[in-house]
């Protein structure tokens, strides 16, 4: 068609019907992640006190590499503002980033695939039409998301961030992230010919960019802005308020844009200008099994999960040197971690070891909820390719219920278990070089009792998928509960009874509590109880489908 843009905004009316839930729940996500960070910089960040503790945690290197760096020199200038400003530009933009990218590849790449954009084609749409439609709803939503951002934390009135002007800043630059991330997509969904390699490049290309702007923030912080993620913190919200990270991120998503018009209008449909890459004559050794096809699934997401859940480790791991400065500046941070606030008023050596003890205990038990969340993921694949009607075909092969029930289970035991090792070593390294540093046998200890907890949750999942399958997505209630109990019921008083429920209140909290062998065996006991129960019970039901 000599129209490439004809019926663009048919195109784009069908989009918004078919998106404005998602949409929806894009913004309020934001909302969630985002502007609900900024009440939690000033409930912990209140005193002066407060303020340098928390200054000398951001002042390190790990937390540079993590967050980006920071631009004020003294403890009292480092407000609940400069906090927000300084943690939350990145994390909140990588975040968007990956929703943009996977969107953008599934509305292009991925309906080339599953025939949608043939269809369209075979009527008098043009041939970049539908790719910008999602531009512009892309970039509209980017707008609205970044106008409804900066009004919640303008609502908020939090001193520091009162000015529109600055919270417009911030928001802005994770819109501009976000748009510009998606048209990073667009490009290589026009270069590779499925969706698959296309996010894997797009993501890839982020986590490398990720990886410089760790070394050369602790080096230069000039040398960011030759990295495009980097503009996201270079705007310096609360402090400098730099606006040219932000135009040279829309600058480079107009740039993207006209290569990836010039790279879709010169291939067909389904064509990439990668081929594909023939694949071998006989599969690998690791796919002639069940258990090493089922792993093959899950080796991406896995990997993801473990490096998020080490760094995380790291993070926690890098603050445990300050928890005395934390603890006697703010009494929130000693019930939320459950520390004797009267041990930071003792200089002994005997106080600082029980209060970074209680901090690494809560910090376990708050990264086991994390680590249960991943192995959820995990088992849940067991109930999502039975509702894609994929395991028809399997059970038409000679392999058992039972066998494919375990698969699943033992799978998702060990990915737990890895995931929260992952959990322990990054804190062991962040803190291995402090004055007052633990051994690994001890970290390591500590941290893998709580794994018990996890198998826990894995057998009542086992069980739901196996009686009641469509309520197996009840099982995030249930973590929901706990990771709310785990980290902010203390500071809410709630009653105790309700810690009756979380699975991991009845686990010892080493190294401050002796190990409670009984409560072990019994926890250990009912979570394979359940799983055993649960593989009786799917090998009696039939299967269920969308």
């Amino acid at each position: 068609m000599d129209k490439p843009l004809n019926k663009t905004f048919s195109m784009l009316k069908a989009l918004l019907k078919r998106d404005w839930l998602k949409l929806v729940f894009w913004i309020v996500g934001v909302l969630a992640f985002a502007a609900s960070g900024v009440g939690k910089f000033e409930l912990i960040m209140q005193t002066d006190s407060q303020r340098e503790t928390m200054f000398n945690v951001f002042q390190g290197p790990a937390m540079t590499a993590l967050f980006g760096p920071m631009t004020v020199t003294q403890g009292k200038d480092f407000t609940a503002a400069v906090a927000y400003g300084t943690t939350m530009p990145l994390i909140t933009a990588i975040t968007f980033a990956v929703v943009s990218v996977i969107y953008v590849v599934n509305r292009t790449r991925k309906e080339e695939e599953d025939g949608i954009a043939e269809v369209f084609r075979s009527f008098q749409v043009g041939k970049l039409a539908n790719t910008t439609a999602v531009v512009i709803e892309l970039f509209v939503l980017q707008i609205l998301i970044t106008v409804v951002l900066a009004i919640s934390i303008q609502l908020q009135n939090i001193p520091g961030m009162t000015s529109f002007s600055e919270n417009l800043l911030f928001a802005s630059a994770i819109g501009a992230q976000s748009l510009m991330w998606g048209l990073f997509a667009l490009v290589f969904a026009q270069i590779f010919s499925d969706s698959g390699s296309a996010k894997g490049a797009t993501f890839g290309f982020l986590g490398l960019l990720y990886l410089i702007r760790m070394g050369t923030d602790t080096q230069n912080v000039n040398w960011g802005y030759w990295n495009p993620l980097s503009w996201s913190y270079l705007t310096d919200p609360y402090v400098k308020n730099h606006w040219l990270p932000i135009l040279l991120a829309l600058g480079l998503s107009l740039v993207l844009l006209v290569i990836a018009y010039f790279l879709e209008i010169r291939r067909d449909v389904n064509a990439g200008y990668i081929p594909e890459i023939n694949g071998k004559d006989h599969a690998s050794k690791s796919l002639l099994s069940f258990t090493g096809l089922t792993l093959r699934q899950q080796r991406t997401a896995s990997i993801g999960w473990i490096l998020g859940l080490f760094v995380l480790g790291i993070t926690y791991g890098s603050m445990i040197d300050q928890i005395g400065g934390f603890v006697e500046s703010s009494p929130t941070i000693s019930k939320l971690f459950n520390i004797d606030p009267h041990l930071a008023n003792e200089a002994s050596k005997a106080a600082s070891k029980a209060m970074i003890e209680s901090f690494m205990s809560t910090i376990f038990m708050i990264c086991a909820v994390m680590v249960a969340c991943f192995a959820v993921t995990s088992l849940m694949r067991l109930v999502t390719e039975e509702r894609k009607n994929r395991q028809e075909q399997l059970y038409a092969m000679p392999i058992s219920r039972y066998k494919v029930y375990a698969t699943y289970m033992i799978i998702s035991w060990i990915l737990g278990a890895l995931a929260q090792f992952a959990v322990v070593l990054g804190i062991y390294l962040a803190q291995a070089n402090n004055a007052n540093a633990f051994s690994f046998p001890k970290v390591a200890a500590a941290g893998m009792y709580w794994t018990v907890g996890v198998f826990f949750i894995l057998g009542i999942l086992g069980l739901l998928i196996a009686l009641v399958p469509r309520l197996s997505a009840w099982i995030w209630v249930y973590l929901g509960f706990a990771f709310f109990m785990s980290y902010i019921g203390n500071i809410l008083n709630l009653p105790a009874w309700l810690n009756n429920f979380n699975i991991f209140h009845h686990i010892s909290r080493l190294p401050v509590e002796t190990m409670n062998w009984g409560n072990f065996v019994l926890i250990f006991a009912l979570a394979a109880s359940f799983a055993l129960l649960g593989m009786v019970a799917y090998r009696q039901r039939d299967l269920i489908g969308d």
